[in-house]
């Protein structure tokens, strides 16, 4: 039997609703200043969240459309867009998805370790922590960004270095990610994993099934959670006693 004694938590969808609503948003306004005819509506961007990291989307659509732009261009592009995403945190247009205050404070009740790892770069994750998760930072040990590895999601290197340290082995940890890449590379790291699916999900279908379970959100006494796949869940949400069930 395996104690529960580390979370590690991805951000852009799991912690909260960032993606479509607040970096979508924000390269569309960067293309726009760089006068470019880019614009990624709902559907091209969640096909380009299978690339992990803002610049490496960028990179990637630069590769799709031909386009001639430099790397120190896509450089700036992406600089113009961080600004943007600020400023869309400070207007409190992101919002922190259903059930994970609640399990923040409780694995804090019960001594958990908390780490945040993310791809997302440490100047566009900092608004977004120094406002709506101000008052939660304090239950967190670390925080893990794209600066700090030198090959991001898929790759294990963020999840390996979280294990690093938090001293512990890798079979007391557990990930909540929201996405395919999030979870291989949870399991590229050896440690287990609750899948989150983000809220813009439509489809059960085609999610990935190699995290130890699946559900729609963490929930709470309000708004129950839906389990897509795997052990029934104790309450009605995800909680610290399912986090444990799961990992064994």
């Amino acid at each position: 039997m395996h104690k529960l004694k580390a979370v590690f938590w991805d951000v852009d969808g799991t912690i909260a609703d960032t993606e479509l609503c607040g970096h979508r948003l924000a390269f569309n306004l960067a293309f726009k200043d760089f006068d470019l005819d880019w614009y990624w509506n709902e559907n091209k961007y969640i096909e380009l969240l299978k690339i992990s990291g803002g610049l490496n989307r960028i990179i990637h659509y630069r590769e799709m459309t031909h386009s001639d732009l430099s790397n120190d261009y896509c450089l700036k592009i992406q600089s113009r867009k961080r600004f943007y995403y600020k400023e869309l945190v400070r207007s409190g247009k992101i919002k922190v998805r259903n059930g994970v205050l609640r399990l923040i404070k409780e694995l804090a009740d019960f001594n958990i370790e908390q780490f945040i790892v993310t791809t997302s770069g440490r100047e566009s994750l900092d608004p977004f922590l120094n406002t709506s998760l101000k008052s939660y930072m304090k239950f967190f040990s670390k925080t893990i960004t794209y600066e700090d590895v030198c090959n991001h999601k898929p790759s294990p290197d963020a999840y390996n270095l979280a294990v690093q340290l938090s001293g512990k082995s890798y079979l007391n940890c557990l990930a909540i990610e929201d996405s395919r890449i999030g979870v291989e590379a949870a399991i590229l790291a050896n440690i287990n994993c609750l899948l989150t699916l983000p809220s813009w999900s439509s489809s059960f279908q085609n999610i990935t099934k190699r995290a130890n379970a699946c559900v729609d959100s963490l929930g709470n006494n309000n708004n129950y959670s839906k389990l897509i796949y795997g052990k029934p869940l104790i309450n009605n949400y995800v909680d610290f006693a399912y986090l444990k069930n799961i990992i064994n």
